[in-house]
């Protein structure tokens, strides 16, 4: 039986070649039949189809022996369970799963998105480290890097991360990582990623390339990895969900490049963590037992383990059931996206439309170099009448959801100056690419004519 369940699974098939003979070749499973098949159980016991929900709270062991053997090889690959805050086979279903569609080795589910992105931060640095972190970000992301270096000591050095000359500027011997989103949150720009891991992964620096790819829909629109990005995050809450039914989040290692045998830069990975020698206390040598799996166990066994932000096996069942009408869905959206956004750009109440699509988008060139099936399903737009004129045109919609959400099956839109992010300065805001007159909009699965019809009606209720 082929192993669909394992990442990058395949199986050996017969196949005809140009002579007329029957041979045997290595078969590597495509987006769409990935997403319906990894992380299905080999051999479940009683022959289900689906991921079962394994709800326990812990596992039990035939001898106390055994299971203070698995408490002392933590860091060693390992298939036993030990406690559902460290491991579960639900989730770890889903996390093979969200790992084979981002072409990820390995995979983490967390309770949240943000949850998601404070690991990554207290795991690859501490005090007196410092981060280069995309202005081309979600606002909540944002607000986490520059909290970290007012409570952790971690400097977050904002910038355009597509400005090469100014991220090289900013890197010292105390840097760990450069943050970006794949499609920024609103501001819908697109990293050039071959450029950034030149400086990345450069020899005498040796970082990660970190990806918030939640705007891509777990590599249906883009998969980092192909580029060489070392870890994925994502608020599974969006696309992977695809519903507006769970909070969750994923981190997904890569395995791209040899960033964790960077000993110096990341003495955690390697049993030295700076905080805990003066305890003078036993520590696990991930990267000796794990090589480049090292950091998703890092992160599972210590950071997750001491943090305990971890996802319930109802949640994790949710997000694998979902993902299986991915594709169809961003299919669907995508077009729609396509439609309404040249629908809005010749109407005479709206003065701009933000939309990949379009060549006068100032990241249309990196989109074409880097995404695929299309531009994504969001948008953003500007009404004749500026921030005023967009909240009385979100509160007469009847059909399109007003919320933060995004990535539903649902239309949803959102007015960030005046609610999500109203705390930030002008500054701050425009260099997230947020203005007053900004809606966001992402498309749902609904009849394009119906969500064309709840514009028509809010712009006759409300007159200019």
């Amino acid at each position: 039986m082929c192993l669909l369940g394992q990442t990058n699974g395949f199986a050996n098939e017969p196949v005809q070649n140009g002579r007329s003979k029957m041979e045997k070749r290595r078969h590597q499973w495509r987006f769409d039949t990935l997403q319906i098949h990894a992380g299905l159980e080999e051999n479940p016991v009683h022959g289900h189809i689906t991921l079962p929900i394994y709800n326990t709270a812990s596992f039990k062991f035939d001898k106390l022996s055994d299971m203070n053997n698995a408490l002392e090889n933590m860091s060693t690959p390992t298939n036993q369970y030990l406690y559902s805050r460290l491991s579960n086979p639900t989730n770890d279903g889903v996390e093979k799963r969200i790992a084979a569609l981002e072409d990820g080795v390995n995979g983490l589910v967390y309770s949240s998105g943000t949850a998601s992105v404070y690991a990554i931060i207290v795991s690859l640095a501490g005090m007196g480290d410092n981060v280069i972190v995309s202005t081309g970000l979600h606002g909540g992301t944002f607000k986490q890097f520059r909290k970290a270096g007012a409570q952790l000591g971690i400097e977050a050095n904002f910038c355009d991360t597509n400005d090469l000359e100014r991220v090289r500027q900013l890197i010292n011997d105390r840097t760990k990582f450069i943050f970006v989103e794949s499609l920024a949150n609103p501001k819908l720009s697109v990293p050039d990623y071959d450029a950034l891991i030149a400086i990345a992964h450069s020899p005498d620096l040796r970082i990660p390339l970190v990806v918030d790819a939640t705007f891509t829909a777990c590599g249906y629109f883009c998969q980092p990895a192909h580029y060489g990005a070392d870890i994925i995050v994502h608020s599974a809450s969006k696309w992977i969900a695809g519903h507006g039914t769970t909070i969750a989040g994923a981190v997904v290692e890569t395995g791209r490049s040899d960033w964790q045998s960077n000993r110096a830069r990341f003495p955690r990975l390697h049993g030295e963590d700076p905080d805990l020698k003066k305890f003078d206390v036993g520590q696990d040598n991930w990267y000796e037992t794990a090589g480049d799996k090292a950091f998703i166990r890092y992160l599972k066994n210590d950071v997750l383990r001491d943090t305990g932000s971890c996802l319930s096996p109802y949640a994790s069942q949710q997000l694998f059931i979902s993902l299986e009408t991915l594709s169809v869905r961003c299919e669907r959206q995508a077009k729609t996206t396509d439609r309404i956004a040249r629908w809005l750009s010749s109407h005479p109440r709206v003065a701009w439309v933000g939309y990949l699509g379009f060549e006068d988008h100032p990241y249309h060139h990196m989109a074409l170099k880097y995404l695929q099936r299309g531009f994504g399903t969001v948008i953003t737009l500007g009404l004749v009448g500026g921030g005023e004129m967009a909240e009385k045109i979100i509160d007469a919609f009847k059909l399109i959801i007003t919320t933060t959400n995004v990535g539903d099956s649902k239309t949803l839109c959102n007015h960030h100056w005046s609610g999500v992010n109203k705390h930030y300065s002008k500054e701050e805001n425009e260099k997230m690419g947020i203005t007053e007159d900004l809606i966001r909009l992402s498309l749902g699965l609904e009849d394009v004519q119906d969500i064309i019809w709840d514009f028509e009606q809010a712009f006759d209720q409300v007159q200019l």
